[in-house]
């Protein structure tokens, strides 16, 4: 049974590690075969391709890959979709190619992260060849197979996020930059993990969605959201008060471990008054706002020695 979205727009889980409403990969259907949008990390491909034929499809009718951007979590099996169906495309943004085609320092600051769980967790990360790289920089029409996308540059939670708006259907996948929210619940968490956090050019990014006047959202954490303006208002709220709470934190006698645990156990406590304890598993296990701690933390102290120095 397909998740549809739209008339040949739909979605598939990819259970990632075995777990429901983590990862959402966006399918649209073009006459040159299907467009995936966030194929996840190499770990659920196998999820991925399930999911797809369970839907009446295959990963051998893919013939683009659009990534948001280069975080592991959305484009990590990207390379191993190309080595095994070598004509497929893959748009990403200029900045987040070159990693695509080497992926080695990528790959290191992530072992730096994950540590020896990191292979468990993600899967390989194979380099993408140059040749099927499409290099984005915001502001393209891309043509797919009778399908027409608008590609947007939408940083704040990284610095290589692109967006891109399905015309047809008026579904604007947003990757990250519209937070985590599983469709249909009613809170959005921002994710706002180290190094490229910038609330300014995020609040410029809800901007451009916002001036699309997208029908829904697709989130790849996880799916669809049609409540547009809800969502979006809520996100800046939510960014605000955390913005706020981390700032505030970096003042007092603690060290940094300890204000990322109190920081992730406060917006836990929130989200179970909120949520059900089923709904409450989704972000307990992948919203990680321990580590969105460290990207405002980041932030902030980027800001203040800025100040500084002037």
């Amino acid at each position: 049974m397909k998740n549809t979205i739209a008339p040949k727009t739909w979605y598939v889980d990819v259970e990632y590690l075995g777990e429901p409403h983590l990862i959402a990969t966006g399918v649209l259907e073009t006459d040159a075969g299907l467009a995936l949008v966030d194929p996840g990390p190499a770990v659920s491909l196998g999820g991925l391709a399930r999911n797809l034929e369970a839907a009446g499809a295959r990963l051998a009718d893919v013939h683009a890959i659009l990534l948001t951007h280069i975080h592991l979590d959305h484009a990590g099996g990207a390379g191993t979709l190309v080595q095994a169906h070598p004509s497929v495309k893959v748009y990403v943004h200029d900045i987040g190619a070159r990693h695509m085609i080497a992926p080695e320092r990528l790959l290191a600051s992530a072992r730096r992260i994950y540590g020896e769980a990191m292979d468990a967790m993600w899967g390989a990360f194979l380099p993408v060849p140059e040749a099927n790289v499409v290099r984005l920089r915001g502001g393209e029409t891309l043509e797919l197979g009778g399908r027409t996308l608008q590609a947007a540059y939408t940083p704040g939670h990284a610095i290589h996020h692109v967006s891109y708006l399905d015309e047809a259907t008026g579904t604007a996948f947003v990757g990250d930059v519209a937070g985590m929210r599983v469709a249909g619940d009613p809170v959005v968490l921002p994710v706002t993990p180290p190094p490229d956090i910038s609330l300014e050019q995020w609040r410029v990014s809800l901007d451009v969605v916002r001036l699309w006047q997208p029908e829904r959202l697709f989130l790849t954490h996880f799916g669809p959201a049609e409540d547009v303006a809800w969502h979006l208002h809520t996100l800046d709220r939510a960014l605000d008060r955390w913005a706020e709470r981390v700032r505030a934190s970096l003042t007092d006698d603690r060290d940094d471990a300890e204000r990322a645990r109190a920081f992730e156990a406060t917006v836990f406590a929130e989200l179970r008054e909120t949520l059900s304890p089923e709904a409450f598993r989704a972000y307990e296990s992948f919203g990680q706002p321990a580590g969105s701690w460290y990207g405002l933390a980041r932030y902030w102290r980027k800001k203040m020695s800025g100040r500084a120095r002037k």
